[in-house]
């Protein structure tokens, strides 16, 4: 359901900067962003009116570009401090996607590698989220890059929205120092290679292991998942094992009429083709990264009665073909990847999938 989506409270902090830094009045609603602070999760529909409001205090084009670009590292709580102890912008995007739950939880982030390049996305099934808050988002994260480098880091070669092209993309282009489009399947930056190997100015490696610690700690506090929901999913990863997951069948196996379980997830802003086409995402990627698995193995695994359908659906989720999903994959991980296995120094990290 929508409250279980959520942003770090934090981020009350850069609205309130933001507001301070042009000098905008605006007492309620500095007062309702008074409210939230780190020790509070934020539902991210409260996160998204709060935007508006500053929009209709301000009511400028490409304002979530510039609300991001006043971003501060104790913003983002324990993650912005994890990224500036960080060795290299690799190091900080691979943590920012695996503890980016401590961020927001609306949907999972992914990278990818294309021709020399390397893109860092969102998964456009688990939802969309709106215009502004998009733009403060990539906004922050690019401010978030340079500064951790000094203003080395460089601009995206280019930035891709979801949302409908404004009257002046030129503006945009101008604020992100790069090329923006629109009307994208999902919100993507594309950066050239060489920025993971971009060293961070504050690295501290003494202070990166202690600081993994703790947000691994965080995660483990976080709401745990829909009791419903997760069982749901488990009936489904067994009806696609054998080959039959139609709502139909997995409504026998969690034991109520299928109409129940449409109501189930209609209360929860779900549908059981969206939920369907999510699982067989995250599967899709476990399964690609066991190279002992074939293509056909994989989409018969999935329920596809064809590779072809496997393969036009995978190029629906994330714009890429599993196959050529499969070759970036190794590359991106060599180049990026931290040690994930515990030791005393060194906690347990891994890559979200």
């Amino acid at each position: 359901m929508a409250e279980e989506i959520y942003v770090w409270g934090g981020l009350a902090d850069l609205l309130l900067s933001y507001l301070d830094d042009i000098g905008l009045d605006a007492p309620e609603l500095r007062h309702e962003l008074q409210q939230y602070d780190a020790a509070k999760r934020m539902p991210i529909t409260v996160w998204w009116s709060l935007l508006e409001r500053v929009s209709l205090c301000q009511p400028i084009p490409a304002l979530g570009v510039r609300i991001g670009q006043h971003v501060k590292i104790h913003q983002l709580g324990v993650l912005g401090y994890l990224a500036a102890s960080c060795e290299t912008l690799g190091e900080v995007l691979l943590r920012f996607q695996h503890f980016q739950a401590l961020l927001h939880n609306l949907t999972p982030s992914l990278i990818g590698q294309e021709a020399g390049a390397f893109r860092f996305s969102w998964d456009p099934s688990y939802g969309k989220s709106t215009q502004i808050s998009n733009e403060v988002l990539v906004s922050g994260l690019l401010w978030i890059f340079r500064s951790l480098t000094a203003e080395e880091a460089p601009s995206p070669s280019y930035v891709e929205f979801p949302g409908p092209w404004p009257a002046d993309p030129g503006l945009y282009e101008k604020l992100l120092g790069c090329e923006v489009r629109f009307e994208a399947r999902t919100l993507i930056i594309h950066w050239p290679q060489e920025v993971l190997s971009l060293p961070i100015n504050s690295s501290d490696p003494h202070l990166r292991s202690l600081l993994d610690q703790q947000a691994q700690a965080q995660l483990q506090t976080l709401p745990r998942p829909d009791v419903f929901l997760a069982e749901l999913q488990h009936q489904m990863s067994i009806a696609l094992q054998e080959g039959e997951a139609s709502a139909k069948q997995v409504a026998r196996r969690v034991e109520m009429p299928v109409r129940t379980l449409y109501r189930h997830l209609q209360q929860r802003s779900q549908t059981y083709k969206n939920l369907l086409g999510r699982l067989r995402f995250q599967l899709a990627r476990q399964y690609l990264a066991d190279p002992r698995l074939s293509l056909p193995e994989i989409a018969m695994m999935l329920g596809y009665s064809e590779q072809s359908a496997f393969t036009r659906a995978f190029k629906s989720w994330c714009g890429q073909t599993p196959l050529n999903y499969r070759k970036a994959q190794e590359p991106v991980r060599e180049k990026i990847a931290f040690n994930r296995q515990p030791t005393p120094n060194n906690s347990t990290t891994s890559k979200r999938g």
